[in-house]
C-alpha cells in the first residue's frame, strides 16, 4: 500500500494497485484516481464542502470527448478546442477574433475586398 499526503491530508492507495486512492475527510472516506483524489482536497479546503471524486472523473472524460479542430482558410488558421459551434478563434491583423466559423471567415473575406478596393482605388488616381 503507497501512502503520500496532499494539503495535510494523507493518501493511501487501495489494495495492491496504484490506481485508486482513497482519503478521508471528516467522517467520509473518498476513493478515485489520485487526481480526482486531490481536486476533491482541493475543493473541501476551498469550499468546506465534500465532492465525490467520481464526479470530476466524469468531466475529465467529457472535455476528452470533445475535439478540437483547425482549418486554414485564406492564409490565417482558424482554430476550435472545445468543439462548440461558437468557440472558434483567429488571430487577424493582430487582432484576436472569437465565434462561429462562418462569422469569422465572413469578417476576414470582407476585410480582404475592402483592402483590395481601397488598393484599386489608390491605383486609379495615380
Amino acid at each position: 500500500m503507497a501512502v503520500a499526503t496532499y494539503r495535510g491530508f494523507t493518501l493511501k492507495s487501495a489494495g495492491q494497485s496504484s490506481d485508486v486512492w482513497q482519503v478521508k475527510i471528516k467522517n467520509h472516506i473518498l476513493s478515485g484516481n489520485k487526481a480526482a483524489v486531490q481536486k476533491s482536497i482541493d475543493w473541501w479546503c476551498d469550499t468546506a464542502s465534500i465532492i465525490d471524486p467520481k464526479e470530476f472523473s466524469n468531466i475529465e472524460v467529457r472535455r476528452e470527448q470533445q475535439t478540437a479542430a483547425q482549418e486554414q482558410f485564406a492564409g490565417f488558421t482558424l482554430k476550435n478546442d472545445t468543439g462548440e459551434p461558437n468557440d472558434w478563434y483567429c488571430i487577424f491583423n493582430g487582432r484576436l477574433l472569437k465565434g462561429s466559423k462562418l462569422a469569422i471567415e465572413k469578417h476576414i473575406e470582407k476585410t480582404i475586398l475592402e483592402l483590395r478596393q481601397a488598393k484599386a482605388a489608390a491605383a486609379a488616381k495615380k
